[in-house]
C-alpha cells in the first residue's frame, strides 16, 4: 500500500514538472517576443541580436524577406521604424527544441517611408540553442476580416 502511493506520488510530481517547464516555457517566449517588440520599437541592436539566431530568415507584412543583418540594419538606419506593435490571441506550442508562436498583430510603422500593413497574422520560429531560446523565422500575412 505504502509503495502504490509513493508510485503514485512520483508519478503525479512527474506530470506536474512537466505541465510546469511547458507552461514555463510559453511564458518565456512570450517574454522574449515582448523584448523583440520593445527592441524593434527603439532600434536596440544589442537586443536584436540577442534574441534573432545567426541564419534567421523573415517574411514582413509587405512581403520583403530580410536576414538577421538586414533587420539589424534597417532598424538602426531608421529605414524599418515601429511606433507601436501589439499582439493578441497568442498562442505558443512547444515541441522539445523548437517553438511556434502564433497570433494576430497590430503594428504602426514604416518601411522606407512606407507605412506598414497595419493588420496581420504572424508565425513564428523559435528554437533553443546553446540555452537559449532564439528566433529562426517569422512571417506575415495580412489579415482579411470577415464581412
Amino acid at each position: 500500500m505504502k509503495a502504490a502511493l509513493c508510485i503514485t506520488v512520483l508519478v503525479l510530481t512527474a506530470a506536474a514538472t512537466g505541465v510546469a517547464q511547458k507552461e514555463s516555457v510559453e511564458e518565456t517566449i512570450k517574454k522574449l517576443d515582448n523584448e523583440r517588440v520593445q527592441a524593434q520599437i527603439h532600434a536596440d541592436a544589442t537586443a536584436l541580436d540577442r534574441i534573432y539566431a545567426a541564419d534567421f530568415i523573415g517574411v514582413g507584412p509587405s512581403g520583403t524577406v530580410r536576414t538577421k543583418p538586414q533587420v539589424i540594419a534597417d532598424f538602426t538606419s531608421g529605414d524599418l521604424k515601429f511606433q507601436s506593435i501589439t499582439t493578441d490571441e497568442v498562442k505558443v506550442r512547444v515541441y522539445e527544441n523548437t517553438a511556434v508562436e502564433t497570433g494576430l498583430s497590430t503594428m504602426v510603422g514604416q518601411d522606407k517611408g512606407k507605412a506598414v500593413p497595419r493588420d496581420t497574422r504572424f508565425t513564428r520560429v523559435w528554437v533553443k540553442q546553446e540555452g537559449r531560446w532564439r528566433l529562426v523565422a517569422n512571417h506575415y500575412s495580412l489579415r482579411i476580416t470577415q464581412q
